[in-house]
């Protein structure tokens, strides 16, 4: 004789098999199960060539817990692609952390950083773990650097925007990022935003950007200059951030004078560039050579930056990272801003671009390949 369940039991299993909460559980549970697991490899036998290595991602995880998708690549790289880059004559890795899982193939390995991509304040536990895993890559493999800021911090001389496209220590090369001098040109830019006589700010809103560096600075700016307006362009990421942003803008009167536009394709900047009176690149760390602000220049449009990071290698007019130096710095840019556009655009066209981008890449990929 079967044995039934207690009744209690059984009302209470009823009652969760009606429940719309836990039906919601249970169907987010397998539209997680299929993003993080099946997704992954459906696509991956799909799009696999013979001449690309994809490395699976397991995109569902990092929401789950921020910061493992480096981590995550790392171990399926070493897992599963191992024989294939083993094959190429020479690799390039994107940022240091991605080049320890090659470590066996360091002689043909090159670590490209596009700069300091941890915090150098306020460290995490993840933060050290970049840093110190750069460190020994400097022994390991060959580096490039798009800034010397990276240099510096790890001991080297290399004093800001000196040996651009050289070898400044042995296996370590300086090429700076560089621009499309063609693409990037002036044009009659939008009429729309012409009109409002904008401060360019193309940045994402992130708190390293220094969005709001660039809206406490502008607020100084504000009242001796009432047809200037702050146009902030980038990705807008829901969060603290942004609401923080939104709240400052509110609490310093700025709500009709600064303004969001959202990111563009890479093709249409040079209309908004051309648009802009000054463009301002407000930031506080982790860059490179910003393209945002070589893009401005080369288009002839003067350009504002702090000294953070890598931007002390650019020609752009240059401050510290606090509003009153920002302040001042667009202030004295604006007066003068044909002069300037002029000069930072003849600097660009000359040394920023994709000719001795190229013929420096080709210098160092031939004595990685030569072994």
């Amino acid at each position: 004789m079967t044995k039934r369940p207690p009744r209690a039991v059984k009302t209470t299993l009823e009652r969760l098999w009606k429940s719309a909460v836990v039906w919601s559980w249970i169907l987010n549970g397998f539209r997680l199960a299929f993003g993080i697991i099946v997704l992954p490899l459906v696509l991956r036998v799909l799009t696999q060539a013979d001449d690309i290595v994809r490395v699976l991602r397991l995109r569902g995880i990092p929401r789950l817990i921020p910061g493992a998708e480096p981590y995550l690549f790392n171990f399926f790289l070493h897992l599963m692609q191992m024989g294939r880059l083993a094959k190429a004559d020479v690799i390039i890795a994107h940022y240091a952390f991605s080049a320890w899982a090659l470590k066996r193939l360091a002689h043909k390995t090159i670590v490209l950083s596009h700069g300091i991509e941890w915090h150098l304040e306020n460290m995490t536990w993840d933060d050290r773990v970049h840093e110190r895993v750069a460190k020994a890559c400097l022994e390991k493999f060959k580096l490039v650097v798009n800034d010397t800021h990276y240099l510096r911090h790890f001991g080297f001389e290399a004093p800001p925007a000196q040996g651009c496209f050289t070898e400044l220590s042995p296996g370590k090369w300086f090429i700076p990022n560089c621009v499309d001098t063609i693409k990037f040109q002036a044009t009659a830019g939008l009429p729309a935003l012409k009109q409002r006589n904008i401060i360019l700010v193309p940045r994402q809103i992130t708190a390293d950007r220094g969005i709001d560096l660039a809206i406490k600075a502008f607020r100084l700016l504000a009242d001796e200059n009432k047809d200037l307006t702050l146009c902030l362009m980038g990705k807008r990421r829901p969060g603290r951030y942004l609401d923080y942003i939104e709240i400052l803008i509110k609490d310093l009167g700025l709500g009709n004078r600064v303004f969001f536009e959202p990111d563009v394709e890479n093709k249409r900047m040079p209309d908004y560039y051309s648009s802009a009176l000054v463009t301002l690149i407000p930031t506080l760390r982790r860059e490179g050579t910003s393209l945002s602000a070589l893009e401005s220049m080369s288009c002839g449009i003067a350009t504002v930056s702090t000294n953070a990071a890598g931007l002390a290698d650019l020609p752009t007019v240059q401050c510290n990272p606090d509003e009153i130096a920002v302040a001042q710095a667009l202030k004295d840019t604006l007066r003068k801003r044909t002069e300037v556009g002029l000069s930072q655009q003849e600097t660009v066209r000359r040394i920023f671009n994709m000719k001795n981008w190229a013929n420096a890449w080709l210098q160092v990929i031939r004595s990685v390949a030569s072994g």
